[in-house]
Order: C-alpha cells, then structure tokens, then sequence
C-alpha cells in the first residue's frame, strides 16, 4: 500500500526563490474589458439593459457617441449632407436641399456611425420598456433620444418615444407645460406632413392643449394647399419642426406644379421658384417636367395656333337678304317652283279624365291617385289606391 504524502502550502519564501515568470502582456493598449459592450435586444432575449445602472452607463455611452460625432464636423452643411444621405438610406420621403453637392461629384459620406448609434437608441429603449420605468432618467433618456431622431429624420425612433413619453410617462411623472408643448407640436406635424392625418393632429392639439401658432399654420397650409403659407412658415419654425416639415415637401411641390399648369400659359422663372422653394433646372430633373424655357420665362401652355384670328361669319340682314334671293327669281319675280310647306297642326284628342266621386274617406282626397289605365280597364274605373 502507497501511502499518501502531505502536501505542505508553499510559502512566500520558496515563492521568492523560485521567482515569478515575467508576463508578456502589453498593458499600454486597452484591454477588451474595456471595449464598450455589446447588448442585444430586449424584444430577441437579451434582458442585461432591464437593469436600471446598466441602462445609466449605457445612456451616457451614446450620448458621448452622438455628440462626438456631431461636433467633428468642421460645418452645419457637412452635417446636413450626411443627415440627408442617412435619411435617404432609410428609404425616407426626405428632399435633400439644392446646395448639396450631387453624389456623383464626391464619395458617399460614412453613416455608418449614426446607424450604430440609432441601433443602440433602439436597444435602450427597450431596455426602458421592458423594466418599466418611468422615472426622471426615463423622462430624459426619452427626451434625448427625440430630439437626435428628429434631426435624423428617423421617425421609427422618435415618433413612438414621443407618444410614451406623452401617453404614458406623463401620466405616471409629469411632464413640464414646456416639454408637452413641445412634444405634442412634434406629434402633430408629424402626423400632418408625414401620414397626412389632419383629423388626428387636431385632436392631439385638442387633448394637450397646444398653444404654438407656427405649427397651426403649418397644418392648415397642409389642409388647404396653401402652398405660400406653407414656405413661410417652414422658414419661421425651430430646426426641430424644419426637418419634421421637410417630409410634406414633395407632395406640396407638387402640388403647387399642379396648380400653375391649371391656372397659367407662362410664368416667370423665379415665380415658379418660389411656388416650389426649388431651382427650376433642379425641378425639372427631380419630377421629369416637359415645360419649355424662353429667356425668363417658363411656357407651360402653347395656344393654338390661330387662335386669335377673327372668324368670317354673317350678320343677321345678310342671312335674310340670301334667303329673299333664293325665294325670287331672276326679275325679281317671285319663283315658282319654291313652294312654301305648310305645316298642319294636328290635334290629338286626348280622352276624357275620369271623374272622382267626393265622397268620405281618402277615396276622395287629393291623397287619392289613379292607377294605370290598364288596371283600369280591366279592374273598372271606380278602383283607386290609396296611401297606406
């Protein structure tokens, strides 16, 4: 039998005898402890966002992402273009401005980083949803991801973050009178630009109480294709409410195309301009126009050509004095061979109606009406009906 032999701990002692083996590692690069996790969704079984500290750090990771990124743009049109380009990718109804360069003169620009960003705007909240909370850091997490979709013009982010935040957070933890005004004038053009839903922005207008005159206007220039109204106010309103505008301007554009070809022969190049809020070579390419251009003219209508020559026709005493020669001869004798027709009136008798006994009842009243003659003829004359 093998007997078992104790094992002693090692000291610290034979510990510095043998030494240590030195490590290899480079600690001057980051660890990927250090690379910022990867969360799922909480709709496809990832529930490591339902905690409430993890959703915090989270947040201010894409806060820090999204203005990051905003802020190395070198100018506002640079960013608009990749905005633009990020919407276009959405496959969103979103008109690029006509200053932007066109995509065949320069590379597209990488929006790889705000689609990133909008997935994880995604997966914080359903993070939210699924832990159902409502308080502060809920309000502001809401609030933020708004505001950055609406610039994005990625209404599948910002359009149901603004009907919790006013639907449900709200009635749980209020929102200020400013942030609900806010909010709701969103809602509503969103709802009028983008789903063309007039009765329900009015009645979103109604429930919370809107008191923003610019974005009334909006509305009822949408409503009455009140196309002039519809630039001014585009250009009074917030870049909030700009870019949630700019979804009804290619249905008003053409819209107002429509009513210059109904209404006009020629306008000038810049009226036209200013109907659509677009140049006119930029116009013509973007909806296929066939209309002409003269100088500074735009000629939508040709007449036809004669159209303002004077037709030959003959008064009245000539047409008299042409029938009186072809009633006469050639002495002036009159002709007779034209022989005038006359037209006999022939007299229908028509037979007699028959007479109504006044007697009691609706028989005789003047609610009383006759029947067919053929009823009458073979039921008798005394039959009637009456209504019953």
């Amino acid at each position: 039998m093998f007997k078992r032999q104790v094992q002693t701990p090692t000291s610290s002692a034979s510990i510095s005898q043998a030494g240590m083996t030195r490590s290899t590692k480079d600690w001057s690069r980051p660890s990927s402890s250090s690379k910022p996790v990867e969360y799922g969704l909480a709709s496809k079984g990832d529930t490591r966002l339902a905690d409430h500290k993890t959703q915090e750090t989270f947040f201010h990771t894409i806060q820090t992402r999204y203005l990051t990124h905003i802020g190395s743009f070198p100018s506002v049109p640079a960013l608009d273009e990749q905005f633009t380009a990020l919407s276009i990718a959405s496959n969103n109804t979103y008109t690029p401005s006509p200053t932007s360069p066109s995509p065949t003169s320069t590379l597209p620009p990488d929006i790889s980083t705000l689609q990133n960003i909008l997935m994880d705007m995604r997966k914080l909240r359903e993070g939210l949803l699924s832990s159902n909370r409502l308080d502060d850091f809920a309000k502001s997490a809401y609030l933020f991801i708004t505001r950055a979709a609406i610039l994005m013009s990625h209404p599948e982010s910002y359009f149901p973050s603004i009907r919790h935040l006013l639907y449900v957070v709200h009635k749980q933890n209020p929102l200020s009178n400013p942030e609900v005004n806010e909010l709701a004038g969103y809602l509503m053009l969103h709802l009028a630009c983008s789903t063309n839903s007039y009765h329900d922005a009015y009645e979103v207008k109604l429930r919370f109480n809107v008191r923003d005159h610019r974005v009334e206007t909006a509305v009822r220039a949408l409503v009455t294709g009140d196309y002039w109204l519809f630039w001014s106010t585009k250009k009074s309103v917030d870049g909030y409410k700009s870019k949630i505008m700019d979804r009804a301007v290619k249905d008003i554009r053409k819209h107002a195309l429509k009513c210059v070809g109904s209404a006009y022969h020629s306008v000038d190049v810049g009226f036209l301009e200013g109907c659509t809020g677009r140049e006119w070579d930029i116009l013509r390419e973007e909806f296929g126009i066939a209309w002409e251009e003269e100088g500074d003219k735009v000629v939508v209508k040709r007449r036809p050509v004669g159209a303002g020559k004077s037709l030959n026709v003959k008064k009245e005493g000539e047409k008299q004095e042409t029938n009186k020669e072809t009633a006469l001869g050639p002495n002036r004798e009159p002709n007779k061979e034209v022989k005038k027709e006359v037209k006999k009136e022939v007299k229908i008798e028509q037979p007699a109606k028959p007479k109504i006994e006044t007697g009691g009842g609706l028989s005789g009243s003047r609610w009383a009406t006759p029947r067919r003659e053929e009823n009458q003829q073979t039921k008798g004359s005394d039959s009637w009906t009456q209504w019953g």
